[in-house]
Formats: C-alpha cells, structure tokens, sequence
C-alpha cells in the first residue's frame, strides 16, 4: 500500500509525547527518540516530535494491503486523544 498521509498534531507537551511512546510500547511498538520509524504486524509509522514547537507528526508508511489510510489514520487520531 501506498503512504497515507502525514498527520499533524499540535499542543503536544513532552508529557503528552511521553504518554504516546508509554501506549506504544505496551502494545509493543518500540518508539525511542524524538525522531523514526517503528512497526508492528506489517504496519510502518514514521514520527517526529518537536518539544519546542509542541507538534508531532505521524505518518503511516507502509502497511497491509487489507488495512486502509483512513482506517489507520483513525486509529493514531484516537490514540493521540487518549494523551490529554
């Protein structure tokens, strides 16, 4: 499948960010730094977080063809909302 397309948040304090690598990892997701790319079960995500401009952007880059770009994004937009 092709990249869906990238998301950008703002309003993303280093706590907030640290909430999202917390949820990542306990689904077993390892995100380490401000910067990459990690991936699980055939899906590819792609972040980069800016702790003074408080944005993060994630981008799904690859991922099964059965799963779609607005699925997907879906799912980062819920998980990010889980992070007041």
């Amino acid at each position: 499948m092709a990249e869906c397309v990238t998301q950008t948040f703002s309003g993303i304090t280093q706590a907030r960010f640290d909430c999202l690598v917390s949820k990542a990892q306990s689904a077993g997701i390892a995100i380490t730094g401000n910067v990459g790319v990690a991936g699980k079960d055939g899906v590819t995500v792609r972040w980069q977080f800016d702790p003074v401009g408080e944005t993060l952007e994630l981008q799904c880059t690859a991922s099964p063809f059965f799963i779609s770009c607005e699925t997907i994004n879906g799912q980062i937009q819920s998980l990010v909302g889980q992070c007041p």
